[in-house]
């Protein structure tokens, strides 16, 4: 035996590792392997009394605190480290080789170590006894369900007997065997799903849901797009089953086998749609594998952004912006080459505009001369007719003279007053206007413009009123061009008043304008229809006319307003208008005068009657005693007073005179007085002549009336179209007035000779025969009902219907077609009929006779009354009553 002959100096100073040794052991070589604590394992050369230290850093050793080392019957050494498992020195490589946990070791915590008779490694761990086969490199782990105690070994605590046991000692006592006795497991278990859970909820089979059967049968798994999921597997091996193994692999997601150990579940989250396929195997307690393997097919579903169809979406759309990016772009090169094809065209166009502009402006300067030139052979001989006219005004004459002559001088002004306008515009084109001042009252200047709108106010029924607050205002104006302004504002203003309206002119003194000059305000006011919003600004343009409603006819040229405007800028002011639809406007000019003003309020109504109470009277009483002779009848349809005047004056000494002012008005008085002649104009408000003579000439109770249409136009077209309509005769103004009598007095022979003629031969081919058809029996029949039933406010169709045995739809459409009123306008016409004579016979007042013909109220009584007469009941009885006195008078003088 060898020993150290100074051991102090190989503890203290040689010794190159921790002085707490944990085993001492020699190998073949005659090498003393020392393990200390912390330190790896030092080898110690007695021969050449040097260490060799085998650590962590140069050999490899998992663990620098070594528990146990041995040496094998081969001469390797075998070290067990704390938690770095067991280790085998090789000395070709003068490293260490470990095998651990990740090898099949079942703790790596090695506690001692021992080789049986066969060679293989014994090693008591924390968890039991493990064997190392050294020729497959595999270890076999004997634990609590073998029989090894429960607790942990005692470091250094093993050895083998003699004949074979092996002994390993423990907290709890401890465990021997042999190993020749053991004999290996070699019943290869396979493997069974037991559950499936997802989102850690089990899933239990059906139709729609993740499995259609059991798990332990089921092929195929479908699970939704990031469904967390764990599948659980059982080995069937019952022998220790608590130390089988698992190893699990999903295709698609892992690369190589998992090691489960002995966990019997797999967990997957967040798995990317597609197909997987789980495999599953295991070991027998012995560590003996299965050769085949367990598997299910798992399908993710692909969320809806993934599916096939929303690919087919995304190169749709894909395809579908590069198709639009495509078109926009030969869009923008279309739109570009439009833009300048536009452009080419509009230099075109502009260039064409030009010509065609200047070729206007030539052609209107043609015109204007013409219609300057036109216009002075106009003024001479309007001016030749005014002068004798004044003078026979100055002379006092009937009224029968006065009148006419008032029209002729009227209407003569009017047209004097457009050809001034003309040569005004052609002055103004030519800006040769001139102003000339002269001193002057603007109150009575403005008094005699007013003058000659007298009778036109009367006519029309429109209030003229003058107002001015200061009695006389002398001041420098050019009278001729301010009478023509106002002239022309109060022409517009009769033009858009309607019936019953007010017109005033109002002067007043406003705040000075420029310097210290006085402003003169002349407000032009009427309640007509009043200017919209968008036209006030266009009013004072040059032959800009409004669209008027049906009711008024605007004729004019469009220069009055342009030419007045000009004519107050030339005094240096200015002309403004108020207005607002269907209120009215106003006209108000500011003209900066130095002025010289009296002070007395002036207000003056131009409205009143220019005739007297007496010679009206007197005209009636004629016109009374001219109906109660039996004459012929003819209704005038004409919208132009003056012309219908003239008419009316002209022909009232041979008939009698039924007036209308438009066509519809016109066809009242058609059915009320059942004319025997009808004399109308074309051009007229509501309804045109065209439409009344339609509409007379398609009704029974008024196509045999004869009417003769009066035009200014002149054209063959005209004239067809009047005729097509059913009109009987045809003149264009301006006509002969005689030629317009005698075509009357030929209609009224021709009808007269055809009823003579008609009503002989009816008397020669039955003379003692009174046929009376079943039409005018019917009609009798109604007639009597409704008179025996007269002051019957409830009196209905029905009451009627039943009276003469017909249904309500046949008695309809009977009276319909005889009177050309349906029944109870028909009923309606007779009570009114009655009232007339009510009206005018007795001395009852309006509601006891609206009473008595059977109407509710006497509201609706006159409502009914003005819509059938154009009048108001009390109105009908004072005009009869003015009438019956005026006869009187005249017999009396007669």
């Amino acid at each position: 035996m060898k020993y150290c002959n100074n051991p102090r100096a190989i503890n203290e100073h040689d010794y190159p590792g921790n002085n707490f040794i944990r085993f001492i052991e020699e190998d073949n070589s005659g090498q003393i392997w020392i393990g200390s604590y912390g330190s790896g394992i030092a080898v110690y050369n007695p021969d050449s009394n040097k260490f060799v230290v085998h650590n962590k850093a140069n050999s490899k050793l998992p663990n620098d605190l070594t528990l146990s080392v041995m040496k094998d019957r081969l001469g390797n050494i075998w070290v067990g480290t704390f938690s770095g498992g067991l280790s085998l020195f090789d000395r070709s490589k003068n490293q260490f080789i470990t095998f651990s946990e990740k090898d099949g070791l079942n703790n790596a915590t090695v506690y001692a170590i021992v080789e049986d008779k066969q060679g293989r490694i014994w090693v008591s761990t924390n968890k039991g006894i493990s064997s190392f086969d050294r020729k497959t490199n595999k270890f076999t782990n004997y634990t609590i369900y073998n029989g090894v105690q429960n607790n942990n070994f005692v470091l250094g605590a093993g050895f083998i007997s003699s004949d074979g046991d092996i002994y390993f000692g423990g907290a709890d006592g401890f465990n021997y065997f042999n190993p020749q006795y053991f004999k290996k497991n070699k019943n290869v278990p396979s493997v069974l799903f037991t559950d499936l859970k997802v989102a850690n909820a089990s899933v239990v089979a059906s139709a729609d849901g993740p499995i259609r059967e059991h798990i332990s049968v089921v092929k195929d798994i479908y699970l939704d797009y990031k469904q967390n999921f764990t599948l659980s597997y059982v080995s069937l091996n019952y022998t220790a089953p608590e130390q089988n193994r698992y190893l699990y692999r999903l295709e698609g997601f892992d690369n190589e086998w998992v090691d489960g150990g002995t966990s019997k579940s797999a967990s997957y989250t967040n798995l990317d749609p597609g197909e997987y396929v789980f495999h599953v195997k295991a070991s027998n307690n012995d560590g003996l594998w299965n050769a085949g393997e367990t598997a299910i097919k798992i399908h993710v579903l692909p969320p809806f952004w993934r599916t096939v169809y929303a690919y087919v979406l995304y190169f749709c759309l894909a395809v579908g912006t590069l198709l639009y990016i495509r078109h926009r772009g030969i869009q923008k090169l279309k739109l570009k080459f439009a833009v300048i094809q536009e452009k080419m065209k509009a230099e075109q166009l502009i260039e064409q505009e030009r010509k065609e502009a200047e070729r206007l402006r030539e052609l209107d300067k043609l015109k204007i001369k013409f219609l300057t030139n036109l216009s002075h052979e106009f003024r001479t001989p309007l001016s030749l007719i005014i002068g004798p006219i004044d003078k026979l005004l100055t002379e006092k004459r009937a009224a029968e003279i006065a009148d006419p002559l008032n029209m002729i001088k009227r209407n003569t002004r009017r047209l004097l007053n457009l050809v001034n306008q003309i040569l005004d515009f052609r002055k103004m084109e030519d800006q040769e206007l001139r102003l000339n001042l002269s001193d002057g009252d603007m109150v009575s200047f403005i008094k005699e413009v007013l003058e000659p709108f007298n009778d036109l106010s009367e006519r029309k029924q429109i209030q003229l009123l003058f107002k001015s607050r200061f009695n006389c205002i002398y001041t420098s104006f050019d009278q001729d061009k301010i009478e023509r302004v106002l002239f022309n504002l109060l022409s517009n203003a009769f033009k858009f008043t309607p019936v019953g309206g007010t017109i005033s002119v109002e002067l007043e003194k406003n705040d000075p304008l420029i310097g210290t000059e006085s402003c003169l305000m002349i407000r032009v006011s009427d309640t007509g229809i009043g200017i919209s919003g968008e036209n006030k600004e266009r009013i004072f343009e040059r032959f800009f006319q409004i669209d008027t409603t049906a009711s008024i006819l605007n004729q004019g040229s469009g220069i009055g307003l342009s030419i007045a405007k000009e004519f107050i800028k030339m005094h240096g002011g200015n002309i403004v208008v108020e207005s607002e639809p269907g209120l009215g406007s106003s006209f108000i000019i500011n003209l900066p005068f130095s002025t010289t003003m009296a002070d007395d309020e002036l207000e003056l109504d131009f409205s009143g009657p220019t005739r007297s109470e007496n010679g009206q009277e007197a005209t009636g009483a004629k016109q009374e005693i001219q109906v109660s002779i039996e004459i012929p009848s003819i209704l005038l349809v004409e919208d132009n007073e003056d012309f219908r005047f003239y008419l009316k004056d002209g022909l009232k000494p041979f008939y009698r005179i039924y007036e209308a002012s438009n066509g519809q008005e016109g066809w009242q008085q058609a059915l009320a007085h059942h004319p025997q002649v009808i004399v109308s104009d074309i051009n007229m408000p509501y309804m045109n002549g065209i439409e009344l003579c339609y509409k007379v000439k398609s009704d029974k109770r008024t196509n045999h009336i004869p009417i003769i249409l009066l035009t200014a136009l002149t054209g063959e077209e005209e004239q067809i179209r009047g005729l097509k309509t059913g009109a009987n005769d045809y003149l264009t103004k301006p006509f002969n007035f005689e030629i317009l009598n005698a075509k009357i007095k030929n209609l009224l022979a021709l009808n007269k000779t055809l009823k003579e003629t008609y009503t002989k031969q009816i008397k020669v081919q039955a003379p003692e025969l009174i046929i009376e058809s079943h039409s005018d029996r019917l009609l009798n029949k109604v007639a009597l009902y409704i008179e025996e039933n007269l002051n019957n406010p409830k009196l209905s169709v029905e009451d009627l219907s039943k009276h003469v045995g017909m249904s309500r739809g046949s008695l309809y459409h009977k009276i319909l077609e005889l009177t050309g009123q349906s029944p109870v306008e028909y009923i309606r016409s007779v009570k009114l009929d009655k009232a007339t004579v009510l009206l005018e016979k007795s001395d009852l007042n309006v509601s006891q006779i609206a009473y008595m013909v059977g109407f509710a109220t006497p509201n609706y009584f006159a409502k009914s009354f003005k819509a059938k007469f154009n009048m108001q009941p009390s109105e009908y009885i004072h005009l009869k009553r003015k009438a019956d006195v005026g006869l009187v008078g005249e017999v009396k003088s007669l």
